[in-house]
């Protein structure tokens, strides 16, 4: 597959995921569209819908206040004026549960002869009995009673996982006399989100209609199919549904258009479109209209609910919308309604032409196509002015056709993560470029590898200019490895089988190195010397003692995964001048770590191997280092020196905590330096019953015992090595 392909793809990918995982997890679309509503603005109200207000004037004059029941009694004369003005459907966004024996013969006959009147039905939620209890109006509040109360265990309690739901009808007089009913209930209702979608069906109630769904059908088809058919409307919608829902493949056809088709079959919600803040679709109050004081009904959809014409914070059946701020307040539900309504008769709801995830997918192999094109620069640009484009025709799409476009993942998400990529990435070739050339100089060219900057950028002909000499003095620091018995090892396998492993091996080994800022100055045969320069003298021990434990356990994990012998490792450490040179053979040159601390450093490694240890460095090492663990294990001459030196073991890492072991160690190495060799023999004794392994107490042990029979004629408490 093409490399500049593949980077796309990976990039693209990349902040797809990242995209979605932010928009789940902070629902970020949504807010998107609040801010497409918001650019788009209002529209012009539908002019075939009307909302009859209960609203505070009406409250006043006729004395209801908030009780919905107290308004029933005017409700009969209201439907006969909306019957002399024409009014072509009468939707009553209320409940008329509870029976009013005085007023429900009038305002049955009422909706009787007006022959167009839609009321609502009540849907309540339970969950864990009455504890979490959700319900709209006198609905919610004169029915209280649990489902299983219901059912007769009046002392049960749903379980906290199980949701129930159930319709509660008109009283029979009522519900007779209209001419069919259905139940209205937001998707948000029980929470404080804004409401964005609405139910077209409500399929867990035995796939009814919401009453929008209802009255939008009622428009298309006359009243008079229906009347002696012995089957509302309402019950043949359910039907239909009931078809599509069992056959995926099909359509039913209901006679009443295609679009009509597309709601009964597919899907139950829909995100409504809003025409803007409340109170935008013509709305009069309702003791206007019932005393005759409004004209121009004719032909019109007439919606009736409470909606608070100037003050609806703290009341209920009012909810927030993309539209909602503290100057527009919310929206009363039979607005929300009405809106559902208009929406259907103009076709007109937000959709989703396609799933984000498609869209957000293909915006983002646009951007990082662009992003990896030759031209960094133009790239940019060029993903900057297609992202505002992009936005532009989601603004449009929204406006113009109803289309919901993803706008803030792509835009606020999704380019700023491409950009952060392809820079990130972008950096990495640069790195691994600048790799590759230092290898081909210090290939062909060493004399200037030490010349070529850490960062391609950097990099300047008149700064960066040939070396006057071949070598370089510094203050460092050296850590030198060996492998124990590899000439043994060596002898059972082929040279072949040897490199695959030695090159195996100095990989696992040179790691540590970089990554600890050290430099690798030579590996020879089974052994490598590694130098770390030009830092502050503490970092430089800290880094160089991390970096010994980090190739302690590095080997000991490759010694577990090697199908060959394993290589038991010793390393030393040692600090002080050296010099960093290019050595001269013949035709070639070299380049190596040179003096007096390169060869100590050798001969501390091989300390290990009497004392049975792993790592042993120099005692100005280790002083004062945090976060790694030492001890003394005593004075050395090593071969070809006259000076001792103070060695100490580096045991792990971490604080410095009391070690049982480790101190009575010391107490024995003290009496041993000393010159007290039955002490020395009694204290080591204790340490191997406590720790048969520790190699320092086997060592001096051993020789303490000798000593105790020949002691040495002149003694200054230094072991002398006769061996490297």
């Amino acid at each position: 597959m093409n490399r500049h392909f593949l980077r796309t793809v990976v990039l693209a990918a990349i902040s797809l995921i990242l995209t979605c995982a932010v928009d789940s997890s902070t629902d970020l679309e949504l807010s998107s569209q609040d801010t497409l509503f918001r650019w788009r603005g209002p529209l012009p109200s539908p002019g075939q819908v009307v909302v009859v207000a209960m609203d505070e004037a009406s409250e006043t004059q006729l004395g209801v206040g908030q009780d919905l029941t107290r308004w029933r009694p005017y409700h009969a004369r209201l439907i006969r004026q909306l019957q002399q003005q024409g009014a072509r459907l009468v939707i009553f966004d209320l409940q008329f549960i509870t029976p009013n024996p005085a007023v429900d013969p009038d305002l049955a006959a009422a909706m009787r002869e007006a022959g167009n009147v839609l009321i609502g039905e009540c849907i309540q939620k339970f969950r864990h009995g009455t504890a979490d209890f959700f319900g709209r109006e006198e609905c919610a509040e004169a029915n209280r009673q649990t489902v299983i109360a219901l059912e007769g265990e009046a002392a049960g309690e749903l379980p906290e996982q199980l949701v129930a739901m159930r319709k509660i009808s008109a009283t029979p007089a009522i519900a007779q006399a209209a001419l069919d009913s259905a139940p209205f209930f937001l998707v948000n209702d029980a929470e404080e989100a804004k409401v964005r979608e609405v139910w077209t069906f409500f399929d867990a109630l035995a796939d009814s209609p919401s009453l929008p769904v209802l009255a939008w059908a009622y428009t298309r088809q006359p009243f008079a199919d229906w009347t002696g058919t012995g089957q509302t409307l309402s019950a043949w919608l359910t039907d239909r549904r009931r078809d599509c829902l069992a056959d995926a493949g099909y359509a039913a056809r209901s006679g009443l258009g295609a679009d009509f088709d597309k709601v009964l079959c597919e899907g139950d919600s829909r995100y409504l479109n809003y025409y803007g803040p409340p109170k935008t679709l013509r709305m009069e109050s309702y003791v206007d209209v019932y005393s005759g004081q409004v004209s121009d009904l004719r032909d019109k959809v007439v919606f009736v609910g409470r909606a608070n014409r100037q003050f609806s914070p703290g009341k209920t059946d009012f909810f927030p919308t993309p539209f909602s701020d503290s100057h527009t307040g919310k929206m009363a539900g039979v607005e929300i309604m009405a809106t559902q309504f208009a929406n259907l008769s103009q076709g007109a709801f937000v959709e989703m032409p396609l799933p984000f995830w498609s869209v957000s997918a293909v915006f983002g192999l646009a951007i990082a196509g662009l992003l990896n094109s030759r031209s960094k620069r133009r790239g940019l640009f060029a993903s900057l002015l297609l992202a505002a484009a992009y936005a532009g025709f989601a603004v449009y799409a929204f406006a113009a056709r109803h289309w919901w476009l993803p706008l803030a993942g792509p835009v606020l998400v999704q380019l700023p993560v491409s950009w952060l990529l392809a820079l990130v990435w972008s950096r990495i070739d640069l790195l691994c470029e600048r790799k590759r050339l230092l290898a081909f100089v210090r290939q062909v060219f060493p004399q200037w590898a030490t010349f070529v900057p850490a960062a391609p950028g950097d990099w300047n002909p008149d700064r960066h200019l040939p070396p006057t000499r071949p070598e370089r003095d510094v203050s460092g620091l050296c850590l030198a490895t060996d492998i124990a018995g590899y000439t043994g090892i060596a002898a059972q396998h082929s040279p072949h089988e040897m490199w695959q492993l030695l090159n195996a091996y100095y990989q696992v080994l040179g790691h540590p190195v970089i990554s600890h800022d050290g430099a690798i100055a030579d590996v020879t045969g089974d052994a490598m010397m590694a130098v770390w320069f030009e830092l502050a003298p503490a970092k430089q021990r800290l880094l160089a003692c991390l970096a010994a434990l980090e190739m302690a356990e590095a080997v000991a994990a490759f010694n577990k995964t090697s199908p060959l012998a394993a290589l038991t490792t010793r390393i030393g450490l040692h600090e002080g001048p050296l010099t960093l040179g290019r050595l001269e053979t013949g035709q070639t040159s070299h380049y190596r770590a040179i003096g007096d601390t390169v060869n100590t450093a050798s001969r501390i490694q091989g300390v290990n191997t009497p004392l049975g240890t792993r790592i042993l460095a120099t005692s100005t090492i280790t002083a004062g280092i945090d976060g790694v663990l030492s001890r003394p294990v005593g004075a050395f001459r090593l071969v070809g020196r006259a000076e001792p030196v103070e060695l100490t073991e580096i045991v792990g890492h971490g604080e410095s905590i009391p070690n049982i072991v480790h101190s009575i160690f010391a107490d024995g190495l003290a009496a041993f330096r000393a010159g007290h060799w039955p002490e020395a023999v009694r204290v080591l004794q204790a340490v191997l019953e406590l720790d048969a392994n520790d190699g320092p107490s086997r060592f001096y042990l051993k020789k303490a015992l000798a000593y105790r029979q020949q002691p040495p004629e002149v003694w200054d408490g230094v072991i002398d090595l006769d061996s490297k």
